[in-house]
């Protein structure tokens, strides 16, 4: 997963949690549209991009449609795939981890015969894919507990 993908889900999961906590700041902020539906003009996912011509062009990929939960098997199944996914992200963050720990031991101690910096630049880069990952999992794991409260929720109500 790239940053942008991982950014990309992260800013999805705090949309879905801003939407669900309060409806009005989302539509403010532009996360979701108006209510009845429409988006503003130019920000559906159907709208057409200028070219350098002036005329519209059709966009390579449109964006899915996103339904919110409404039920509480929705939310039951969606705190379920927040929970998967929590797990997945947090194994690749054990990888990243472990990768990080294999090569720092790949970079002798500079007493001891010469260094690859690469070595130490792939170490650092492992770690901070590990931060991000972790991350990640735990705004998952959160998003995972917030369905899941909203389905007992409407399970008592």
């Amino acid at each position: 997963m790239t940053s942008s993908h991982a950014f990309f889900l992260l800013a999805s999961i705090c949309a879905l949690m801003l939407s669900a906590s309060d409806p009005a700041l989302a539509q403010q902020s532009g996360v979701l549209p108006p209510l009845g539906g429409t988006a503003p003009a130019g920000t559906t996912p159907t709208a057409k991009a200028p070219t350098s011509a002036g005329t519209a062009q059709a966009p390579a990929t449109a964006a899915p449609a996103v339904t919110l939960p409404s039920t509480a098997s929705e939310h039951e199944a969606l705190a379920k795939k927040y929970t998967i996914e929590a797990a997945q992200y947090r194994q690749t963050a054990a990888e990243h981890k472990q990768m990080a720990a294999e090569y720092k031991k790949a970079v002798p101690d500079p007493k001891s015969g010469p260094k690859n910096s690469w070595y130490k630049k792939m170490a650092k880069h492992c770690e901070a894919l590990s931060k991000d990952w972790e991350k990640l999992a735990a705004d998952a794991a959160k998003a995972a507990e917030y369905h899941t409260f909203y389905a007992r929720e409407l399970h008592a109500g």
